[in-house]
């Protein structure tokens, strides 16, 4: 099934009709509806369509701590007005994958499965299985306003479709550079230095950071720069050097994953000289999110890290909660010898993090696919108002038909508007993300802060040859030719000093012998017929 690409990935689409989400015509209360003679009459009110939903808790403290989300003020809100009513199951961030794998070996599936795409290794055996709906004709009958605002890009990717079935409804991704370089600007003013361009620039800033006390409270204890386990945000140097670890060059008639690519050497040798030097938080390869979010903001003593694009203001507002002298900044990411800042990830796909699947053991799939559609149904204010302000009353108010925001200002207010503005919006238009109105009145030059990090991330993003690419067979049978197996290992080695960067060619054919060989064909083969060589 090919769908019509819009002019404008974000627009949107026709109004929907009142039919929707309807698995029974139990009578609730009587509904007004208008005749062609002046005539009122009643009609009843569809029941609410029952859906079981699994999805990932993106390690939100608000979520998490959450007593019951089902109960939740804007989960309550979202089923109101989408005539819903959903059963949800969270996902655990930690140990996500794993987390995914019981669920999908416990049998019994959840209704609509939240998930990283269908290529992913948990859920591709569940395609292959027949556990999972193809939703083509589901679409091309329920989904006028999902065929109308998803690029036919989208609906290509491996994420989304397999063998021209579609077999998941993406979540749309309007910025594909989604991550950049923040660091504590107060900090390059305490020591006053220009902010850094190029490795040997941020080298020098770093060493600053550690020796100069620019926290001010006498002690050593500044972090220069912190990342998560698995060097997760920590891909900066990695990008300067046009070696991103999870992506993949196609070079010389081969596609060929950055991991086993020469320029790696030079880069694991930054990485080294880094950790050696305590630039980089020596707790790096065992940072979980929430030890190295606390270290940002609780503890305020980390220099340079990276994260949301889209968020500057968040982060501003979140680290001032443990340095209320903190002020931060958005920066170009380092530039090596390729003379371009590479960026933390390669640029991404039209598709955002999330992909929606259906069991094939739904009662109503239809009256999903309408759920689903209804995100970018147009002419429902209370809707659009809703993903973009929250709740009437609560988070906003009105005067005069003009919305007046309470734009955050503490880490609960910034939490309870990821929860309106990302987490239930499954899909649909990111208008808070798109709309220059909206970002530009943000409090406290936040809107500035956002609109100058999105110009940042407009010049970065390296290309990733390999969008998208689904696991490949070899990938499957050796998930150790993956960038988080004996890469990862070999590189942590290196970095810790515990192995030589001259070893890498050794690195690389014992990852050839072990199935890369075959999987760089198999690559191969997969870019060729999607690029028609």
């Amino acid at each position: 099934m090919k769908f019509r690409k819009p002019f404008v990935v974000m627009s949107c689409a026709a109004v929907m009709t009142s039919v929707l989400y309807g698995c029974s015509t139990k009578t609730e209360e009587p509904v007004k509806q208008p005749q062609a003679s002046g005539q009122a009459t009643s009609v009843p009110k569809q029941e609410p369509t029952k859906i079981k939903v699994a999805l990932e808790t993106g390690g939100l403290k608000y979520v998490e701590q959450s007593s019951d989300i089902n109960s939740d003020k804007y989960v309550k809100k979202l089923e109101e007005l989408a005539n819903v009513d959903l059963n949800l199951q969270l996902i655990q961030h930690t140990n996500y994958e794993q987390n995914l794998t019981l669920l999908m070996a416990g049998g019994e599936l959840p209704d609509l499965l939240q998930t990283h795409g269908i290529n992913t290794p948990q859920i591709a055996p569940a395609i292959d299985a027949g556990q999972l709906l193809p939703l083509n004709d589901l679409i091309d009958k329920y989904g006028p306003n999902l065929k109308k605002n998803i690029p036919q890009e989208s609906w290509d990717s491996a994420k989304v479709s397999k063998d021209g079935k579609i077999y998941g409804i993406p979540q749309p991704n309007p910025i594909r550079v989604d991550t950049v370089t923040y660091i504590r600007k107060d900090w390059l003013n305490k020591i006053g230095m220009a902010e850094p361009k190029t490795v040997d620039d941020y080298i020098k800033m770093l060493t600053a950071f550690r020796d100069q006390d620019p926290n001010g409270n006498g002690k050593k204890d500044e972090i220069p720069f912190s990342a998560r386990a698995k060097l997760s945000f920590g891909y900066a140097f990695f990008g300067a050097y046009d070696v991103q670890p999870q992506a993949w060059k196609f070079i010389d008639g081969q596609l060929v994953p950055n991991i086993i690519r020469p320029e790696m050497v030079d880069a694991l040798k930054i990485y080294q000289k880094l950790y050696a030097e305590k630039l980089i938080d020596n707790e790096v390869l065992v940072n979980q999110g929430k030890d190295w979010d606390a270290k940002i903001k609780a503890q305020a003593i980390v220099g340079m890290w990276a994260h949301s694009s889209a968020q500057p203001d968040s982060w501003a507002t979140s680290v001032k909660a443990g340095d209320p002298k903190a002020e931060i900044a958005v920066i170009a990411s380092p530039v090596g010898p390729s003379g371009k800042p590479g960026g933390i990830y390669s640029m991404g796909s039209t598709v955002s993090d999330f992909v929606w699947t259906i069991s094939k053991n739904v009662k109503d799939p239809a009256a999903i696919i309408k759920f689903l559609d209804w995100y970018y149904a147009t002419g429902d204010k209370a809707k659009d108002d809703f993903f973009v302000y929250g709740l009437k009353g609560t988070d906003y108010t009105e005067e005069g038909g003009k919305v007046k925001y309470n734009y955050p200002t503490t880490d609960q207010g910034n939490s309870e508007q990821f929860m309106h503005q990302e987490w239930i919006h499954f899909t649909g238009p990111k208008t808070h993300l798109t709309d220059p109105e909206y970002i530009k009145n943000k409090p406290g030059g936040g809107g500035d802060m956002i609109l100058k990090s999105l110009a940042v991330a407009a010049k970065e993003g390296l290309v990733d040859d390999g969008l998208d690419m689904p696991t490949m067979p070899s990938a499957v049978a050796h998930p150790e030719l993956k960038y988080d197996g004996l890469w990862l290992e070999f590189a942590a080695k290196v970095m810790t000093g515990k192995e030589s960067a001259d070893k890498f060619n050794d690195f690389v054919a014992d990852w050839k012998k072990r199935g890369g060989d075959q999987l760089i064909k198999e690559a191969t083969e997969w870019y060729n017929k999607m690029h028609k060589k």
